[in-house]
């Protein structure tokens, strides 16, 4: 590839276009992606530790802790006590999601489901399927960086 070549802007454009549609179908909802993804994640593997929902989200703590912030103060999501050997360090705790988040992620996940209808619409079933098999490998492959 030329030295010339970001990699980074026009990726850049690429999630922001898909964070837009994303967003378009969660608006009645109240939610962003990012805050559906949370809330999506949290739901699958909670209880789930803070530095493990980080890590998976590919966020930093301080990230993910403003991030959180207004999905706590919602009562989506509350912390939960880890047993001493699931502790990390002296700042994890768990998290899940409360009945209300439970109720909410129900209450979003078919505007979710429109917004990934399009994309894949849009992108047509064998980019899609490309596209998200690359992403994924790059990502595994830039992990270390």
């Amino acid at each position: 590839m030329s030295k010339d070549i970001c990699t980074c802007a026009p990726l850049r454009r690429l999630t922001r276009r898909i964070t837009i549609i994303y967003d378009h179908h969660l608006q009645d909802s109240e939610l962003s992606i990012t805050q559906y993804s949370l809330l999506s994640r949290i739901g699958r593997k909670g209880p789930i530790a803070n530095i493990v929902l980080a890590q998976d989200m590919g966020m930093d703590r301080s990230t993910l802790s403003r991030a959180l912030k207004p999905l706590m103060a919602a009562g989506w999501i509350e912390t939960v006590d880890l047993p001493d050997e699931a502790l990390l360090d002296k700042r994890s705790f768990a998290l899940q999601l409360s009945r209300s988040g439970r109720a909410k992620l129900e209450e979003a996940r078919p505007r979710w489901r429109r917004a990934q209808d399009e994309i894949d619409r849009r992108l047509g079933p064998k980019l899609a399927r490309e596209f998200n098999d690359l992403i994924e490998d790059a990502y595994a492959r830039l992990q270390d960086a």
